[in-house]
């Protein structure tokens, strides 16, 4: 994780969910080149957000945002509305 001068060292609990998050996103990546996906980008930052991983199959482009949650259900529920919309909007 990256520090910022003069600041407190991570706590010991954001560190963890760093590293589970990274995994999460491991995982979901050989997950998805084991369905035959190229993976073209992880952790893609733009001016408006960042997109855990791009992968590409054929000529379908993916964007896909990985949440580490114990289920299925509470991973859905931490998504945020632009997520949400952005999710409707690639689908059209």
């Amino acid at each position: 994780m990256a520090r910022r001068n003069n600041a407190d060292p991570p706590k010991p609990e954001r560190v963890a969910a760093f590293g589970l998050g990274l995994t999460a996103e491991s995982r979901a990546a050989a997950y998805l080149v084991a369905k035959g996906y190229r993976i073209a980008a992880r952790r893609f930052r733009s001016p408006v957000g960042e997109v855990d991983i791009v992968a590409r199959r054929g000529r379908v482009l993916v964007f896909v945002e990985v949440k580490a949650r114990a289920t299925l259900d509470a991973a859905a529920e931490s998504l945020r509305s632009e997520e949400r919309r952005v999710g409707k909007e690639c689908r059209s």
